[in-house]
């Protein structure tokens, strides 16, 4: 069964993609929670620290596409040697500035300016292995985009437990710098491998006109994902305040916790069965599959019965974006690939910031059982978006 990996793995610099993008993604997984630990701790109060986060969060919407095309133009590395030191600079001035006590806008300002410099790791990684892997192991590329999918799980599973202890244990200023240090290793590592480093293709006139977003197989990956997103967030707070309802908010960590190890079971599986099914129709399949699970959300009444419904969502989740690729790296200029493949899930933290404040706003009014339609109502809209590119996921 697991004979796929095998294979994925006696690439020459397989290895060093995995490692170098595993521990530079770490902190996607770690700032957030890590900003609001630290302005938590100085300010004392929630809000601001939520509205760094949001801000952040929506700035990376913008400036992950513009990072993913001038990789594509100028190359991965200059990128990476570019926004890293950019991007850690402004965390240690934030750092600097919420220390000193300064007018709240400028530390709007400063994280503003640090996620403009905000690349996706992710991409850059997925985009290597197109480069790597030969034309007659192309089948391997699926195995390769469900194993960073499989990473994803495992980093967004370590990195909130890894930046609670250091917080704990340090002072809380260290989850923020424990980030710097991840993104400044695991980048430098990556930047440096020059096996798996994409070349510099020029586009033709015809490209240099042409928007990357006019693909109909993107759009139809892309879109229902970035409406997905919103059910994301939404779960992630409905979760905490179900527990809190019933005063046992310790086993939220708990319960998120099932919901991604469902995830890497599925992505594990995923990538290591030769499939027949197309990865369009297998695309179809765990979105509408996630959007009926979680018309269960709802009727949820103990902690129990919502384990086992986080861990059959999860496992529908962590396949969406292995199959989603194929269908775009297959039909894009491999002249704008980490366009693409950014622009997939770039749309993401906008309606997770959406879906993060109407669920607050649900759960404050009507309790959390309420809220948990939202993720349902999120999950909806994307398969009805998907419906609409329907002959785009055929064959």
């Amino acid at each position: 069964m697991l004979k796929t990996y095998q294979d994925l793995f006696r690439i020459s610099g397989a290895f060093r993609v995995v490692f170098s993008g595993f521990i530079a993604r770490l902190p996607i997984a770690m700032d957030s929670i890590a900003i609001i630990y630290f302005v938590q701790s100085v300010e004392r109060r929630y809000f601001i620290a939520g509205a760094l986060t949001a801000v952040a969060a929506l700035t990376t919407v913008i400036s992950t596409p513009l990072w993913a095309k001038a990789a594509d133009k100028y190359g991965q590395r200059k990128v990476l040697f570019t926004a890293i030191p950019i991007r850690s600079l402004s965390f240690l001035i934030f750092i600097e500035l919420v220390l000193a006590d300064t007018p709240k806008w400028i530390w709007f300002i400063c994280i503003i300016f640090a996620e403009s410099a905000s690349v996706s790791m992710g991409s850059l990684s997925r985009r290597r292995w197109v480069h790597l892997i030969d034309v007659e192991n192309k089948a391997l590329l699926s195995t390769a985009y469900t194993f960073e999918s499989l990473m994803d799980e495992f980093i967004f599973i370590l990195g909130p437990i890894l930046t609670t202890v250091i917080v704990t244990l340090f002072d809380p200023k260290y989850g923020i710098l424990f980030g710097i240090f991840f993104l400044l290793f695991g980048g430098s590592l990556l930047g440096f491998h020059k096996i798996s480093s994409p070349s510099i293709i020029k586009e033709s006139n015809y490209e240099k006109l042409d928007s990357v977003f006019k693909n109909k197989k993107l759009q139809a990956i892309a879109l229902p994902l970035t409406l997905a997103g919103g059910s994301f967030s939404a779960i992630n707070i409905c979760v905490v305040a179900f527990t809190d309802e019933r005063a046992i908010k310790s086993v939220s960590g708990l319960l998120l916790g099932i919901w991604a190890f469902g995830g890497a079971t599925s992505a594990l599986i995923n990538g290591a069965v030769n499939w027949r099914v197309s990865h369009g129709n297998r695309f179809i399949f765990y979105l509408f599959g996630m959007t009926i699970v979680s018309l269960s959300f709802p009727f949820v009444t103990n902690v129990w019965f919502l384990g086992v419904v986080l861990f059959l969502q999860g496992m529908c989740i962590a396949p969406l974006l292995p199959n989603g690729l194929p269908l775009i790296t297959a039909t894009t200029p491999e002249s704008r690939l980490t366009q693409a493949i950014t622009l997939t899930t770039a749309g993401i933290p906008l309606t997770g910031a959406l879906g993060s404040f109407f669920a607050g706003k649900l759960i404050d009014s009507y309790g959390a059982s309420t809220g948990l339609w939202l993720p349902f109502i999120f999950l909806l809209g994307s398969s009805a978006v998907a419906l609409l590119y329907f002959k785009e996921y055929r064959g």
